[in-house]
């Protein structure tokens, strides 16, 4: 990963230009109690109005420069703050890209969105508040103590000693905030988790009435976050009260000594009042640094989260070693409609197991695809089926056995290059906050062109033009965040016609017509199928649960417990596969 200082350097011309404004800023504001010493010492005690008039005139200049320049510094920093958030959460929108289903799954979606969003404005907020505040520390400090030294060493040293029990106090806070800002960092988590699913799930939850189940979850949950909360805002409620103490003090201190080394005539009235400006403004910027400081431990914490993301290694890799030599297929069956000798598409004793599962999702399995052909898979539920499409445009990555596309692993194909030619309509139809026309171009391949017509030929083919033409603005009607305000049989069709407008090689159907109605179904399987007939180089992989579709397909796979029970036309299942034999038997087909 990028460490931390190569945000910063691209914006190293305004960071010099915030540094000079800061030394400006110093530089007005502590001569402004020098031009005070002055104006007291050589003029009000000795009565010399025309001094007390240049100086104060010199203090108003010195005064609306300091302003002019603290003000730029601001924005300056605001301007280096946002751009290096920026920078921060286009890498983190890149690495996520390249994240595999299981890595999504390992993270959580909880903990990216809040990575993705208040982690980066935590860092964010800190490096702005440490450049206007922060950063003019050190110069104010020396300075000022300076100044003060050389008006009188006893006055420098209470000064010191302040500020040597502020930091003590400071690194009291810090030791006792940090495990509990990481411990409020992962109930924040929990939260967001929390209530995205009872956003999404809000139906289920409202038709089970468990309304008071999911409460009691709320409660428990946001109650040790408020115990989390209250002792951390508890540690900084110690230390705050103690610093301002200490600031009061240091007046107090300084009137006492500087008051009795002017009854020695060691030192001016004038110059009483400068140390106590340079006092105040010295522990102020001290105040104001530690504001921040106390969030420097929480923006740690939050760019090591981050950093977490960027520099984990993606789990999509090619299983070592796959063998070339292992059969392609476990049928001995020819395919009639094959039409290439180079079959499409290869599954060569793949294995798959999720993470931390004790057995395989699925084992062994083989089977091939040609170019024109359609495949069927079908099985119980959890047998696999959903398990297969997800593996062949690499969102998760195998255990063992290879996966070969056009000839090739698909661990040696350029994944965006895999990908461009696959169109794949998974089981869930999500769909995007835009316009019905961008959802259906966002299945466009990167290096291709398409039209307006071919959008509305794509809609026609998944018959999805039938209720787009009724819709207000018709393919410029406004799509919710996932399609909530079209039925999902609709958001199936825009799903299909996404998928179709790339012109793939292969298509894969996840249970794609579920929520389709007969008719609709017919219509749409019929207008696939000439679609697929006209080149015969494209081949559909299918998973379906009615036999009625299934059988109609060139090959047929049954998968049984993540294992192959059967793969041959329907004829051929019907008269060998017992598994297939209970599947028409359940749904009272005749062979």
């Amino acid at each position: 990963m990028k460490p931390f200082i190569h945000y910063i350097k691209p914006l190293w011309f305004p960071t010099i230009i915030v540094s000079i404004l800061s030394f400006l800023t110093v530089a007005g504001t502590l001569y402004i109690p020098t031009l005070t010493a002055s104006i007291i010492n050589d003029g009000v005690l000795r009565g010399d109005l025309e001094m007390i008039t240049s100086s104060s005139m010199n203090m108003l200049v010195v005064a609306l420069l300091t302003v002019l320049s603290a003000i730029l510094g601001v924005a300056m920093s605001a301007h280096i703050s946002a751009s290096m958030g920026k920078e921060l959460r286009n890498d983190l929108v890149k690495a996520l890209q390249y994240f595999s289903l299981r890595d999504f799954t390992h993270f959580g979606t909880g903990t990216i969105l809040m990575r993705t969003s208040r982690d980066v404005e935590k860092i964010q907020s800190v490096l702005g508040e440490g450049l206007n505040m922060i950063l003019p520390m050190p110069l104010m400090i020396c300075v000022g103590l300076g100044l003060t030294f050389y008006k009188s060493w006893q006055l420098g040293l209470v000064i010191l000693a302040v500020m040597a029990f502020m930091i003590l106090t400071i690194v009291f806070i810090e030791s006792r905030a940090l495990p509990l800002i990481k411990a409020m960092q992962l109930k924040l988590d929990d939260i967001t988790d929390l209530v995205r699913d009872h956003i999404v799930g809000m139906p289920v939850i409202r038709a089970f009435n468990r309304r008071n189940y999911e409460n009691e979850k709320e409660i428990s949950i946001f109650t040790e976050t408020a115990q989390l909360n209250k002792r951390l805002r508890q540690t900084f409620a110690i230390g705050l009260p103690t610093i301002l103490i200490l600031f009061n003090m240091s007046t107090v201190a300084i009137l006492w000594v500087g008051g009795y080394n002017v009854s020695l005539g060691s030192l001016q009235v004038g110059d009483i009042i400068a140390v106590i400006e340079y006092a105040n403004l010295i522990l102020l910027s001290m105040l104001m640094a530690i504001f921040v400081i106390i969030d420097i431990p929480e923006a740690i914490v939050c760019y090591t989260r981050i950093r977490k993301l960027l520099e984990h290694e993606n789990t999509d890799t090619c299983p070592e070693p796959y063998n070339d030599s292992i059969t392609t297929s476990t049928s001995t069956s020819t395919s009639p409609s094959a039409k290439h000798d180079t079959p499409l598409l290869e599954f060569r004793n793949v294995t798959f197991r999720y993470d931390n599962a004790e057995s395989p999702a699925l084992e062994n399995i083989s089977f091939t695809v040609h170019h024109g052909e359609t495949l069927a898979i079908m099985g119980d539920i959890g047998s696999g089926k959903s398990t297969i499409t997800n593996l062949i445009p690499r969102l998760f990555s195998i255990e063992s056995g290879d996966i070969v596309f056009e000839g090739k692993s698909i661990y040696e194909w350029n994944v965006d290059d895999l990908r461009a030619r696959i169109g794949y309509v998974p089981q869930r139809a999500y769909l995007f906050t835009g316009t019905v026309e961008m959802n259906v171009r966002y299945g466009t391949a990167s290096n291709q062109q398409i039209t307006t017509q071919d959008i509305e030929n794509a809609c026609r083919l998944s018959r999805a033009d039938e209720f787009i033409n009724r819709l207000e603005g018709r393919y410029q009607y406004i799509v919710a965040q996932g399609g909530s305000n079209l039925s999902g049989g609709q958001r199936q069709r825009l799903a299909m016609a996404r998928a179709l407008v790339r012109k793939p090689d292969l298509f894969i159907f996840d249970d794609s017509f579920s929520a389709l109605d007969g008719t609709t179904e017919r219509a749409v399987r019929t207008a696939l199928h000439e679609e697929l007939q006209k080149d015969n180089r494209s081949a559909l992989i299918s998973v379906e649960q009615k036999v009625s579709a299934a059988k109609k397909a060139d090959h047929i796979l049954i998968i049984n417990r993540g294992q192959v029970a059967g793969y041959g036309t329907h004829n051929e299942l019907a008269a060998t596969s017992t598994v297939y034999k209970q599947i028409l038997a359940s749904q009272e087909v005749t062979a």
